[in-house]
C-alpha cells in the first residue's frame, strides 16, 4: 500500500512539474482558497448532520422517557385496585367460608361487599376487570368478579404464580379463560394483567386475584392513533410479541415486518437497560432508542426514520459540491486574467534572456516597477552591465598578459642580478676579514630566495625553521646579538609540511612586541618546540618576553575564536607585525580546517607562547603530500 502510494505521488510531482509558472499559479490559487472553503462547508454539514441525529436520538428518548412515566401511573392504578380487594376483610370472609351460604347471606354480601367491588371498578375507568378466582368450591359464582378456581387451573400463568408465594406478577395479552367461554370465535382486546394470590390465614391458598387494563389505555403513546409516518413507540414482551397500534403506517412505509423489526432489535441488543441503535431498510436509515422495564418484562421501543435527515444531508452536500464546483469555473477564469497580467512582464525578460542566450549582450529590458519582477528586471540590466564591463577587461587583461610574462621575466633576471651582487659583495667582506658581514650577507640572500622563489605554499618545517634562523641572525645584528634562538625539533618532524611563511610573523611579533623592552636588561630567547598528538603536530614558539595582562590576552583569543569581522581584527592585531597573528591563524585553517590554528598563552612580566596545530602531514618530492 506504502508503495502505491509512493508511486501516486511521483506521478503526481512529474505532472506538477511539467505545468508551466502560469498553471502552477492557477492551480495553487485555486487550491488555497478551495480546500478550506470545502472543508469548512463540509464541517458545518457534518455537524448540522449529526446534530440533527442527536436531536432526534434525545427526542425519541423523552417520548420513551414520557411514556414510562405513564407506565409507572397506570401500574400504580393496578396495584392499588388489587390492594383494595386483596385488604377487603368482607370478601376474604365470604370466600373462606366453609359451608356454603345461604341465601340471606348472599344477598346480602352482593348487596354490600360485592356491590363496593363492582363499584371500585365502575369509578376507575382504566380499569376493565376485576376477577376474584376462589379456591374454595363452597363459594357461588357471582359474575363479573368471583369465579371458581379450577377454570383456570389450566392456564400457563396460574403455576407461575403460586411459585411467586404472594408476590404480583404482570403478563401482556393474557386470555381471560372465563371472557373466551363460549366466545371462541371471538378476539378479546389487548391487555395487560396484574395477578396476586390471595392468602388466608397466612400461607395458606385461598384465591387468584387479576386485575385487567387494556393496553391502549395502559400505553397511551404506544396506542395513540395519531398518524405519524416518522417515527412509532413498540413494546415488545417477554414472549418476544411485538405490540404496537396498526393504524399507524410506519411499517408498511418502511416495508419491514413486525419479525423483521424483533430480528433487528435483538441482532443489536447489548442487554443493556436503556440503548440506542441504527439499522438500515432498502438504504433507509432508522433509530431505535429502547428502554427495558424490568418488573413488567418488557422493552420499550421509539422507531424513528432519519431519511429526511439523511435526505437534507445529502442535499446539503451536493449543494456544496455544486457550489465549489462554479467556483472553481469562476475563480478559474479570474485567476487566469491576474495571473496573464502578472507574468506578463516575466515573458518580456523570457524573451530578453532568449537573445542574451544567442550572444546579444546588448538588449535592453524595458520593465519597470518595484515589484518582484520590477526588481528582477533591474538586476537583470545591472547583470548585463556586468557582463560588458567583464568582458572589456577580459580583452584588456588578455592584452595586458604579455607585459606581464615580460615583466616576470624582467623581474627574475633582476632577481639573478641581486644575488650575484651579494655574493660578489661577500666574496670582498671575506677578502678583508668581515666575517661578520659576510655572514650578514649569507643570511640576507637565503632570505631573498625564500621569498622571492615562491613556487609552492608548502615547505618543509625544517626550511621554515632556517628562514628564522636567518630572521634572527640579522636582528642579531641590530640588537647586539641579545637574541638567543632555541631549536628542539625531533628528526622525524624535520619533514613535515608547513604553511611557507606561517611561523616567521609569529618570531617577529615576538622580537617587536615581546623581547623589545627586557633586551638591555637580559638576554631574549626564543624557543621553538615541535612534537605529534594523535595525529596532529604540535609546533610551540615561546618567549620570555614582557607577556600580556590577561584582558589584552583574552580580547586576543576571542577575536582568534569568533574571526567574523576581519578589517577589525587585523586592525587589533597588526602592529607593525606583518601579516599578523589572526591572518597567520586565518591562513592555517583556510588550508587544514577549523580543528586547527593558532592557541596563545601568556603570563604578564614571564613569558607568551603560541601554539600551533597542524595535520601530520609529510612533503615527498620537494611538493607532494603524504598522511
Amino acid at each position: 500500500m506504502g508503495l502505491k502510494w509512493k508511486k501516486i505521488f511521483k506521478r503526481t510531482g512529474g505532472w506538477i512539474n511539467e505545468l508551466s509558472l502560469h498553471k502552477k499559479l492557477v492551480v495553487l490559487y485555486l487550491v488555497i482558497i478551495l480546500i478550506p472553503i470545502l472543508i469548512f462547508t463540509w464541517n458545518i454539514s457534518k455537524n448540522r448532520f449529526e446534530t440533527s441525529i442527536y436531536d432526534a436520538k434525545r427526542e425519541s428518548e423523552y417520548i420513551v422517557e414520557l411514556e414510562k412515566m405513564n407506565i409507572e401511573e397506570n401500574k400504580e392504578k393496578i396495584r392499588r385496585t388489587a390492594q383494595i380487594v386483596v385488604a377487603n376483610q368482607e370478601l376474604t370472609e365470604f370466600i373462606s367460608q366453609k359451608e356454603e351460604h345461604e341465601v340471606k347471606e348472599l344477598l346480602n354480601f352482593k348487596r354490600g361487599t360485592f356491590s363496593d367491588v363492582l363499584q371500585l371498578k365502575y369509578n376507575n375507568p382504566a380499569i376493565e376487570d376485576i376477577n376474584v378466582y376462589a379456591a374454595n368450591e363452597k363459594v357461588k359464582e357471582m359474575w363479573p368478579i368471583i369465579y371458581d378456581e379450577r377454570r383456570i387451573e389450566s392456564s400457563d400463568w396460574y403455576r407461575d404464580l403460586l411459585e411467586y408465594e404472594g408476590t404480583e406478577m404482570w403478563r401482556l395479552n393474557q386470555q381471560s379463560e372465563v371472557a373466551s367461554e363460549g366466545n371462541e370465535n371471538l378476539q378479546e382486546p389487548q391487555k395487560i394483567s396484574l395477578y396476586r394470590e390471595l392468602e388466608y390465614p397466612k400461607d395458606k391458598h385461598l384465591a387468584m386475584v387479576e386485575i385487567t387494563m387494556l393496553l391502549e389505555k395502559f400505553f397511551p403513546k404506544v396506542f395513540n392513533n395519531v398518524e405519524n409516518k416518522e417515527s412509532q413507540l413498540f413494546v415488545l414482551d417477554g414472549k418476544k410479541s411485538l405490540h404496537f397500534e396498526q393504524t399507524q403506517s410506519l411499517l408498511n412505509d418502511i416495508k419491514v415486518s413486525p419479525k423483521e423489526l424483533k430480528e433487528k432489535f435483538y441482532q443489536k441488543n447489548s442487554g443493556e437497560m436503556n440503548q440506542t441503535m441504527m439499522f438500515s431498510k432498502e438504504d433507509v436509515p432508522f433509530l431505535v432508542v429502547s428502554s427495558y422495564v424490568e418488573d413488567l418484562g418488557i422493552h420499550l421501543m421509539q422507531v424513528r426514520s432519519l431519511e429526511e435527515i439523511f435526505l437534507e444531508r445529502d442535499q446539503l452536500r451536493m449543494i456544496i459540491i455544486l457550489g465549489a464546483f462554479s467556483l472553481i469555473v469562476l475563480l478559474s477564469f479570474i485567476t487566469h486574467g491576474l495571473v496573464s497580467l502578472i507574468l506578463k512582464k516575466l515573458h518580456l525578460l523570457i524573451e530578453s534572456m532568449k537573445k542574451v542566450e544567442k550572444g546579444d549582450f546588448t538588449v535592453d529590458v524595458d520593465i519597470q516597477g518595484s515589484d518582484e519582477i520590477g526588481r528582477l528586471s533591474s538586476h537583470y540590466r545591472n547583470m548585463l552591465s556586468k557582463i560588458n564591463t567583464l568582458i572589456a577587461e577580459s580583452v584588456n587583461k588578455e592584452a595586458a598578459t604579455k607585459e606581464a610574462e615580460l615583466h616576470a621575466l624582467k623581474m627574475q633576471i633582476d632577481s639573478h642580478f641581486l644575488y650575484n651582487t651579494l655574493e660578489n659583495i661577500k666574496m670582498m667582506a671575506e677578502i678583508d676579514g668581515k666575517y661578520d658581514i659576510s655572514d650578514a650577507l649569507t643570511s640576507l640572500g637565503e632570505m631573498m630566495r625564500y621569498n622571492l622563489k615562491w613556487k609552492k605554499d608548502f615547505v618543509s618545517l625544517q626550511e621554515e625553521v632556517n628562514h628564522i634562523r636567518n630572521y634572527i641572525d640579522l636582528m642579531n645584528i641590530r640588537l647586539d646579538h641579545s637574541l638567543d634562538l632555541q631549536i628542539d625539533i625531533p628528526p622525524d618532524l624535520e619533514g613535515q609540511d608547513v604553511l611557507k611563511m606561517s611561523f616567521q610573523p609569529i618570531v617577529e611579533n615576538s622580537v617587536k612586541h615581546g623581547l623589545q623592552h627586557i633586551l638591555h636588561e637580559r638576554k631574549g630567547i626564543i624557543s621553538i618546540q615541535a612534537y605529534t598528538e594523535g595525529n596532529d603536530i604540535k609546533v610551540v614558539l615561546s618567549d620570555n618576553g614582557d607577556g600580556m595582562d590577561p584582558e589584552v590576552l583574552q580580547n586576543l583569543r576571542v577575536s582568534l575564536l569568533e574571526g567574523t569581522d576581519v578589517a577589525e581584527t587585523s586592525k587589533r592585531m597588526k602592529t607593525g607585525s606583518g601579516i599578523g597573528l589572526y591572518n597567520v591563524h586565518e591562513r592555517v585553517q583556510l588550508y587544514y580546517g577549523k580543528e586547527y590554528g593558532l592557541t596563545i598563552n601568556s603570563k604578564e612580566g614571564h613569558y607568551t607562547e603560541v601554539i600551533v596545530t597542524i595535520p601530520c602531514l609529510v612533503i615527498e618530492g620537494g611538493g607532494g603530500l603524504s598522511a
